[in-house]
């Protein structure tokens, strides 16, 4: 395949992908191209002026010598050197032209590139509505086999979390109270202060409560700090409720989800 043609396939592939439109990437490429062009008017000067040097040199050759081999070499200088210098200014015309044509073909790639990542884009986008289409029609079927409408559906969603809420309230208050129980019948004595032997024991007791869970190094820390007082931790139970209370300050977490009804668990 010659270079024109080469040129030729290259430049309608380009158009091919930018419909017959120049992209301002498209455009960067020729500006590099003609840098590239332009780099080499120096040589194509060089060139020229020493087969001009040459073409006067023979004239002179010619003119001062009697000579028919000088003469002979003058002719063939007069024709060389302007040939070799044309030759060259081909040459450096073709690299400009190879250069395009490849920066060309590079430019053609990355838009196709791009084209199949933009299609793979799309594609996705298009199962993603379709899958929103049939979620929608879903929803709209179910609505109107229950014979409710949409207000009516998000009504008895907000009725839910209300009844939800309530009962978790129920069930902490429930769980709170027990606990308060847990730990006063652990202080036998009534002096609100517990002995060595009985925090284990009251430990063990206050696990057995449905929907708490106890840090118990957290636990031995306060009574400790307290000095084995129970008025410091009940403290700490009835601000189980308070949202102001940091939760890594909480010897207990009440845990109700597993208490609630199937139903309503979440």
């Amino acid at each position: 395949m010659s270079l024109k043609e080469e040129f030729v396939e290259t430049e309608e592939e380009v158009l091919k992908y930018l419909n017959e439109e120049a992209d301002d990437q498209l455009r960067d490429v020729f500006i590099d191209v003609e840098g590239t062009s332009d780099s080499g008017t120096w040589e194509e000067a060089l060139w020229n002026s020493l087969a001009l040097i040459g073409i006067m040199s023979a004239l002179l050759a010619i003119s001062r010598e009697d000579s028919f081999l000088v003469t002979f070499v003058g002719v063939v200088c007069l024709i060389a050197t302007p040939a070799a210098a044309i030759k060259e200014v081909k040459l450096t015309n073709m690299e400009a032209l190879r250069a395009l044509a490849r920066k060309m073909r590079e430019q053609v790639k990355l838009f196709a590139k791009q084209n199949k990542r933009l299609k793979s884009e799309n594609d996705r986008l298009e199962k993603n509505v379709n899958r929103l289409k049939s979620t929608e029609s879903a929803l709209e079927e179910i609505s109107k086999q229950q014979g409710q409408s949409v207000e009516m559906l998000i009504k008895q969603v907000e009725e839910f979390k209300k009844i939800q809420k309530d009962i978790k309230q129920s069930l902490e208050a429930q769980i709170i109270q027990n606990l308060i129980s847990v730990i006063m019948a652990a202080d036998q004595d009534g002096d609100f202060v517990m002995e060595d032997g009985e925090i284990d024991e009251l430990i063990l007791r206050l696990n057995s409560v449905e929907g708490v869970q106890i840090d118990e190094v957290l636990f031995k820390k306060v009574l400790k700090k307290s000095n084995h007082s129970l008025s410091a931790v009940l403290e700490i139970v009835r601000n189980l409720l308070d949202d102001k209370v940091p939760e890594e300050e909480n010897i207990f977490k009440i845990v109700t989800n597993k208490l609630l009804p199937r139903e309503l668990q979440t």
